[in-house]
């Protein structure tokens, strides 16, 4: 009965292809939209792993190059009450204003990309598995010389010389009058966040954090002093992370940094609160797929219904000569069934080949992260059975009640 129902599926070839198509669309849609949930929320789960118990310390107010920190602050947090015994490392860092490098913005891929200068104690650094232990090609900077370590991302974006051995100018007066130039020695690897192209983003090269101070002395800017303390903390959880960066804050308000005040944040709890939102998309995406199934239904049901009025004398023979009325009402759901699971298969190829393409670039907003599941596959094949059963069960039930005696008369 299936072969003969997989051919009865296709007794109007068009109508049953375009029918699957329009159903393959609808689970296509499905399946796209699954395996980009899924690549974006392991992403985000990555990174909060990555950041459990990562708090970074900045001046009040103040970001990037404007925020001073005195070099005692990492020894004033670590006997801060109750902040201090969870300290298990930390790291720190001394950022220049954007004119040190700013005319290299516009030889970035994408308006708003910065490229920014920042020194780095080594032996912190390393302590810290920082971007000092991810060099993949050359060496580290020596601490005694004008020396830089590049993004690995640059390479392929800049539009400036980048390879190891290459001088690099930057600027130490807004008037471009003064200037320095540091060497390039190394490469470090930076995974890219995989954010569609046209985001902006920031591009880091490093170098020593005296050799900083010292360009910035050059500068009249303010130095021996720190932009950034990233600090790890022994946590079990998100929620001790949170509670320490209020410990932090409540006593900078309390005067126990004065005369600095700094302000302390986790990256976790935003990374949080964004995938908190996810849940709002899952619903919608759970919205979205009933009304496929609807839809989808609906065209099953239709084509079906057409097949089955022109059949209905192929239906009287056929119980005529002693097919039963729930033989005849499996024929129409297994052919329902086949349409459905065409579209299954046409919505998985299509799907696959447009996660492909956006996955890889290949399109003007960029690589989006996606994850192709067992998940997802099974939640289409589900959806595709459960159009052949919607769509054929009002047919079926049509097909399977013909009389006949009455149908055979022309009646």
């Amino acid at each position: 009965m299936i072969l003969f129902s997989i051919r009865n599926a296709f007794r109007k070839k068009l109508i049953a292809i375009l029918s699957a198509v329009g159903v393959g669309f609808g689970l296509m849609l499905v399946f796209v939209i699954a395996a980009f949930t899924a690549g974006v929320s392991a992403q985000f789960q990555d990174s909060l792993t990555r950041t459990l118990g990562i708090v970074s310390v900045t001046e009040k107010l103040q970001q990037g190059a404007d925020s001073q920190l005195p070099l005692s602050l990492p020894q004033e947090i670590q006997d801060t009450p109750n902040v201090g015994e969870y300290l298990l490392s930390y790291n720190v860092e001394s950022q220049t204003p954007d004119y040190f490098t700013s005319e290299y913005w516009a030889n970035l891929s994408t308006f708003g990309d910065r490229l920014l200068l920042k020194g780095l104690n080594s032996t912190i650094d390393g302590n810290w598995g920082g971007v000092t232990t991810k060099i993949i090609e050359g060496r580290i900077f020596d601490p005694t010389k004008n020396e830089t370590i590049i993004d690995s991302r640059l390479l392929d974006i800049a539009d400036f010389p980048v390879t190891i051995g290459s001088n690099f100018t930057i600027s130490l007066d807004l008037s471009g009058n003064k200037t320095a130039t540091l060497t390039i020695v190394g490469i470090y690897e930076q995974e890219d966040t995989g954010a569609p192209s046209f985001v902006p983003r920031d591009y880091y090269i490093y170098t020593d954090i005296q050799t900083t101070w010292n360009l910035l002395n050059i500068a009249g800017e303010a130095n021996d002093v720190y932009t950034l303390i990233s600090l790890r903390f022994n946590v079990k959880g998100h929620e001790d992370t949170d509670e320490l960066v209020k410990r932090i804050n409540d006593y900078s308000e309390d005067d126990g940094y004065a005369p600095v005040y700094v302000t302390a944040f986790s990256l976790a709890t935003f990374l949080q609160e964004i995938e908190d939102t996810f849940g709002i998309f899952d619903a919608f995406t759970a919205v979205l797929s009933f009304i496929v199934v609807l839809s989808g239904g609906m065209a099953i049901i239709v084509t079906q219904l057409m097949s089955v009025s022109s059949r209905m004398k192929e239906f009287a023979i056929l119980k005529a000569t002693g097919w039963k009325n729930r033989h005849i009402f499996k024929d129409v759901i297994y052919e329902s069934l086949t349409l459905g699971i065409l579209g299954a298969i046409i919505g998985l190829s299509i799907g696959g080949v447009l996660i492909y393409l956006l996955g890889g670039g290949l399109f003007p907003f960029g690589g989006v992260s996606a994850i192709i599941t067992w998940q997802g596959i099974i939640e289409v094949i589900a959806y595709a059975l459960g159009l052949g059963i919607v769509g054929g069960l009002y047919p079926g039930i049509k097909a399977s009640r013909v009389r006949p005696v009455v149908v055979l008369k022309g009646e």
